[in-house]
C-alpha cells in the first residue's frame, strides 16, 4: 500500500491541533494515532512515524515532554540522546578538594538526563503549552558569563 510523508509544516500544524484539543496525551503511541488519524482526514495516504512526531514536538516546542524512565545496571556513557538524537553534555560537580567529578549526562535540547547508571526512556507524556504563558528560557547571563543578580535599592 503506497503512502505519502507530510511536510514538516503540515505535521507540526496537526500536532498542535491534536494537543490543543486533548491538552495532555499520556503516551507516544496515542499521540501518533491521533495525529495520523487527523492526517488521514486530509489525505488517506499520509502517515508519520511515532519517532518523527516525538522529535518534531520537541524541536518545534509544540509540547512539553515529561519522560518516564527505568534504570539499568549499565554505566552511562556519552552518546547521542535516546529521546531526540541531540548531543549530550557532561554534568560535572566539584568536590571539597576542588576535584571535578562526573555525575552523568544531559541532553542539550530536551529534558533527558542520566546519572552514573544508564536511564532508558519508557514512556512520554506530551502536554500542550499554555497559551499566553511565557515559558522560561533559563537564567540570563551577563556578557562576561556571570549570571544576572537582582539589585535592591
Amino acid at each position: 500500500m503506497p503512502y505519502r510523508i507530510p511536510s514538516v509544516k503540515m505535521l507540526s500544524q496537526t500536532i498542535s491541533e491534536v494537543l490543543r484539543e486533548k491538552r495532555t496525551v499520556s503516551s507516544q503511541s496515542r499521540l501518533a494515532e491521533a495525529v495520523n488519524e487527523r492526517l488521514r482526514k486530509l489525505d488517506p495516504a499520509y502517515t508519520a512515524s511515532e519517532e518523527r512526531i516525538r522529535k518534531l514536538a520537541i524541536f518545534k516546542s509544540l509540547a512539553r515532554v515529561h519522560i518516564h524512565y527505568r534504570d539499568t545496571k549499565k554505566r552511562s556513557e556519552k552518546a547521542c540522546c535516546p529521546v531526540c538524537g541531540s548531543d549530550t553534555v557532561e554534568i560535572m560537580n566539584k568536590t571539597l578538594n576542588d576535584e571535578r567529578v562526573e555525575l552523568g549526562f544531559r541532553c542539550v535540547k530536551c529534558p533527558y538526563w542520566t546519572g552514573p547508571s544508564k536511564r532508558v526512556p519508557v514512556r512520554y507524556d506530551f502536554v500542550a503549552p499554555q497559551e499566553g504563558v511565557i515559558e522560561p528560557t533559563g537564567k540570563k547571563k551577563k556578557r562576561d558569563g556571570r549570571h544576572a543578580q537582582w539589585k535592591f535599592a
